[in-house]
């Protein structure tokens, strides 16, 4: 990186999960369509119908599906460790709860275990069910 101070992060959109994966979409449809204007020029290929539905797309900037992009992974990693929890109160193994996020046992419970940190050190952990998150960590788990 060339001199950037470190900057605060932005704070968290607010759009739905719809609207934010709607960004997505449109920035995914706008990199096609300008990768397919590139290789008809390059071939000599007519581009009229792709350059005019490249136009009708609404605007989306690329820091915009960046934005668009980390708050759909924070929603998506909050619903896993949900999930997880779920899993767990189902009886199914830490072996089993890695192997559905393709991951070892003891990193799905590296994750579960530092979101539920992320969780007690929140301002208001009085709003999660810690002693429900704690019990899904098993009858071994320290703390």
């Amino acid at each position: 990186m060339s001199g950037d101070s470190q900057q605060p992060p932005e704070p968290a959109d607010s759009r739905s999960l719809e609207e934010l994966l709607e960004v997505l979409r449109v920035s995914d449809q706008r990199e096609l369509y300008e990768r397919g204007i590139e290789q008809g020029q390059e071939t000599g290929h007519p581009v009229a119908v792709i350059v005019k539905a490249l136009s009708d797309l609404p605007g989306v900037t690329g820091l915009e599906a960046l934005r668009a992009s980390r708050r759909v992974v924070e929603l998506l990693t909050n619903a896993r460790w949900h999930m997880m929890r779920q899993a767990r109160e189902e009886g199914s193994s830490w072996s089993q709860v890695g192997s559905a996020l393709g991951v070892s046992k003891q990193a799905a419970y590296d994750f579960y275990r530092r979101k539920l940190d992320q969780q007690d050190a929140s301002p208001t952990p009085e709003t999660y069910n810690t002693e429900r998150s704690r019990a899904a960590l098993g009858p071994n788990a320290n703390g």
